[in-house]
């Protein structure tokens, strides 16, 4: 029992820790450190710090990357802390069971890059997407979520002169699309 006291008393203090981590990142977005970079090898970086964790064990990630990607003006730190929010919210939205598909092309059109995180979730509905990007906002359980990650995101994306998009069906899985200037 004493044991178990611990680890409730050790996980909530994590759990505090990362709550004003959270709090102190959205209220201090640093201005992003850019140089270029490689959105593939990002990603890759960004699954393999993940694919072992006990939540990946049932679920199969598929990476399709366009190989001749242009580079990306990026601060990688925070770009690669997107990936990972993304990564990890789809899987905890699948509750550990399903498939997240990463892709990545570049748009000619747009002279920009997309990195696409596709997943066969619950989905999200109608109503929840209008506020999925506020602050504050989540449909996790309480003590499961703070709903910093997609608003710090939704900054990050815009501090890199990009964008974020979600299309989501309630039943049929979430897309979410980043587009970066390349």
């Amino acid at each position: 029992t004493l044991t178990f006291s611990l680890e409730k008393i050790v996980g909530q203090a994590n759990r505090c820790r990362d709550i004003i981590r959270g709090l102190l990142d959205f209220a201090r977005q640093r201005k992003p450190d850019k140089a270029f970079c490689n959105i593939n090898e990002v990603l890759h970086e960004c699954v393999s710090l993940v694919e072992h964790q006990a939540l990946f064990h049932n679920i199969e990630v598929k990476k399709h990357f366009q190989d001749d990607l242009p580079l990306a003006v990026i601060d990688a730190a925070q770009i690669e802390r997107v990936f990972i929010n993304m990564i990890i919210n789809a899987a905890e939205a699948m509750d550990g069971s399903g498939y997240l598909d990463i892709s990545t092309r570049y748009s000619k059109r747009k002279d920009a890059i997309e990195i696409a995180f596709s997943d066969n979730g619950p989905g999200i509905s109608k109503e929840n997407l209008k506020k999925i990007f506020d602050a504050f906002f989540t449909t996790k359980d309480i003590g499961k979520g703070t709903g910093l990650g997609l608003s710090i995101v939704s900054g990050i994306i815009k501090k890199h002169k990009g964008n974020i998009k979600v299309v989501s069906e309630v039943g049929k899985g979430s897309e979410f699309i980043i587009t970066i200037p390349a």
